[in-house]
């Protein structure tokens, strides 16, 4: 048995030997077939030689590429036959000239250097196009090479049977006139602001020059629109969509005087328009995903809405998808439900009145708690006299109707036994449609908004459940009130009073400590 164990051992390790051996001459063979036979004509004149290139050779003197050509500096050209070139107007110097820039690049490449693993090359246009083995052949841009590796004392020639059209980018596309989409490329032209850069204009504390850096929105930080290894599938609105869009989001952002008035409330509208238009990767229709989320970190739950009655354009770092109908749902986009975490709250010192306040964790107690912390907030006072409060600032509410909401913590929480619920009154405030500040309007037991000298109703918490208390319903907002560069204050706040007394029997019905998750405002559409 040892020995026979042995032998087929034995036969396997042959077998692969040979296996190994015939692979090795495969691969010897593939490379041994590497042009060999070199003309001693410059890669010009190698073209010109040719009678079947004779379009192109006119081309590259059209272009001037016929002196590039001649240096002695290495270039691999893909040369598109006669026939493939038969469409094309030479008096159209601009299509003559993509057309040559798209076809040639710096330094030698044969099929050799793609047997295994495509190339992606940069052309002479700054285009990305690939030169990869497929099936038997081989292909450029997705077009097949007929005459594969014909070396000249300069580089190297494959010839083409149809020539690699000259394909746009997104921002080339955008950029362009006659396509609709005037609105589009003007707010994101008006977006490119320049910038003094001291790293740039110092050198070892020296200054050398004033160096300023050209920034933009949309293509630094939403998408690179205009780089050829980045990309992206974008909604690219029409004037007619963008139109629509603008009219519709405009009267949210109304904004005060003092915060930029008209100005701003333009600007936001047109911020919000663009934010979820780009997307990465390439998407084609119709999507399979469940959820997209865009560059702006948006979340969309039908995808395939986004891109309908859309037309399909392919550009050289991505698709777009140009559509005369706006199809982002504003509630997935700029009108979410705001989600203010009582832990996180941006407090100033005047807002907790008599209360301290710790951030504890909700892991491991079995509650779902928003974003795994609370606030608890504990009694500084015995004082029957003295007020404890908790103020909510609220940024970034828009001019429009909201539910709003104060989400409580049971006691059960730290004590399994505490089953005392929270007894507290709410005010807003706000600013009115006169502008003036509104301060602590108080908040009544049908849920509308009073004024500041009304008496507030008496909320109270359910004991033992996390409690989503409906405390405003139906509010409309007349300004928005976006945190940005010019607008630093927040005008919106909830305040929560605490309402329960400190006597014995109070203090056995009702917990003076605050336990609030966070505060929710619903858009009401």
């Amino acid at each position: 048995m040892r020995f026979k164990y042995l032998g087929f051992h034995l036969l396997i390790a042959l077998v692969l030997t040979f296996s190994i051996a015939s692979c090795q001459d495969d691969w010897e063979n593939h490379y041994s077939a590497k042009t060999t036979i070199k003309s001693n004509l410059n890669l010009y004149k190698f073209i010109q030689s040719r009678a079947d290139l004779s379009i192109f050779t006119k081309m590259l003197q059209i272009t001037g590429y016929d002196s590039i050509l001649s240096k002695s500096q290495t270039f691999t050209v893909w040369a598109p036959t006669d026939s493939a070139l038969a469409g094309v107007n030479l008096n159209d110097t601009a299509l003559v000239s993509s057309i040559v820039k798209n076809h040639i690049t710096r330094f030698s490449y044969t099929t050799t250097d793609v047997f295994l693993t495509r190339k992606v090359l940069l052309m002479f246009d700054n285009k990305l196009l690939v030169f990869q083995k497929v099936g038997s052949g081989y292909t450029f841009g997705g077009k097949p090479i007929v005459k594969p590796d014909l070396a000249t004392a300069n580089g190297i020639v494959h010839i083409l049977s149809q020539y690699v059209p000259y394909q746009m980018n997104f921002w080339e596309y955008i950029s362009s006139s006659g396509n609709d989409l005037d609105s589009l490329r003007n707010y994101i032209k008006n977006l490119t602001v320049s910038q003094f850069d001291p790293l740039s204009s110092f050198q070892n504390g020296i200054f050398v020059d004033s160096i300023f850096k050209k920034t933009n929105f949309v293509m630094d930080s939403l998408a690179h629109l205009n780089v050829e290894d980045s990309t992206y599938t974008a909604i690219l609105p029409s004037n007619a969509a963008w139109a629509s869009a603008y009219n519709y989001i405009f009267p949210y952002f109304k904004t005060l005087d003092i915060d930029g008035g008209v100005s701003t409330q333009i600007a936001n509208t047109q911020a919000h328009i663009v934010q979820d238009l780009f997307y990465k990767g390439a998407i084609t229709l119709p999507t399979n995903r469940d959820s997209l989320t865009s560059t702006f970190s948006n979340k969309f739950s039908n995808p395939d809405q986004l891109f309908a009655s859309s037309i399909v354009k392919n550009f050289s770092n991505g698709i777009g998808y140009v559509t005369s109908t706006f199809n982002v749902p504003p509630t997935q986009s700029w009108l979410k439900p705001l989600l203010i975490e009582a832990e996180s709250a941006n407090f100033k010192p005047t807002d907790l009145i008599n209360y301290s306040k710790t951030i504890v964790s909700s892991i491991g107690t079995g509650y779902n708690v928003s974003g795994g912390y609370y606030l608890k907030a504990d009694s500084k006072t015995e004082s029957s006299i003295s007020k404890l409060s908790v103020n909510f600032p609220l940024p970034n509410t828009l001019s429009t109707k909201y539910n709003i909401y104060c989400v409580f913590v049971p006691g059960t929480i730290l004590n399994a036994n505490d089953l005392r619920p929270n007894k507290v009154r709410f005010y807003l405030s706000y600013v009115d449609a006169t502008g003036k500040q509104i301060t602590n309007a108080a908040i009544s037991s049908s849920n509308t908004v009073l004024t500041p000298t009304s008496s507030a109703a008496i909320f109270t918490s359910l004991p033992g459940v996390i409690d989503k208390k409906l405390v405003v319903q139906n509010f409309t907002f007349p300004y928005s009130n976006l945190l940005t560069e010019k607008q630093l204050l927040t005008r919106v706040a909830l305040k929560v009073e605490n309402a329960a007394g400190v006597t014995p029997i109070e203090k056995i019905n009702f917990n003076r400590t605050l336990l609030i998750d966070c505060i929710i405002l619903e858009p009401v559409q």
